[in-house]
């Protein structure tokens, strides 16, 4: 819901304060964008940075915008993580011919949810095409069979509970640090 939610803003060529699993997927988008915008899917090599993995990419506006779903090994995290990531048509004319960056909206989920549930609920796939935005659409918390979970199976701490902090004790701290 937009009330637990927050927006950023900013560009894919500009750099950004957000948490380092959210700046490794802006990194990684960036990798994204401007070296493999024709990419089929599959593992793609970047110059630097993380390993990207395209686990699908499907067209969703009339004008052939597309949304990938992109895995990477977060540092910060310790596992891999999976973002979604909206590219409009305009893109590869832009990136390509041009070389200017294209404006992007990364959008954090709240608490449970994941890179699909914007993607599947907003409905905002044709204003982003309109306007020519990407859209940068991180998962909210590691996950993983290594990452540990409450105890009593709350819903609002442990696996799949995202808050954008560092855990400072055990044995949250090694895998919950979507702050730094």
């Amino acid at each position: 819901t937009p009330s637990s939610s927050s927006l950023s803003s900013t560009s894919l060529s500009s750099s950004s304060s957000l948490s380092s699993s959210s700046s490794s997927a802006i990194r990684s988008t960036r990798q994204y964008a401007s070296a493999t915008a024709s990419s089929n899917g599959g593992d793609i090599d970047t110059a630097t940075g993380p390993k990207l993995q395209v686990l699908s990419k499907i067209s969703v506006t009339q004008n052939n915008g597309q949304l990938l779903r992109i895995r990477h090994r977060s540092s910060s995290t310790k596992t891999d993580m999976t973002f979604g990531l909206f590219l409009p048509s305009s893109h590869a004319t832009i990136l390509r011919s041009k070389r200017q960056s294209i404006p992007a909206l990364y959008w954090l989920s709240g608490l449970t949810c994941d890179d699909t549930n914007f993607s599947t609920k907003a409905n905002a796939f044709a204003s982003a095409e309109r306007e020519g935005i990407a859209l940068v659409i991180p998962d909210t918390s590691p996950r993983g069979e290594d990452v540990p979970d409450d105890i009593d199976g709350a819903y609002d701490l442990g696996l799949g509970a995202g808050f954008y902090v560092d855990a400072t004790e055990g044995p949250w701290s090694e895998h919950y640090n979507m702050y730094s």
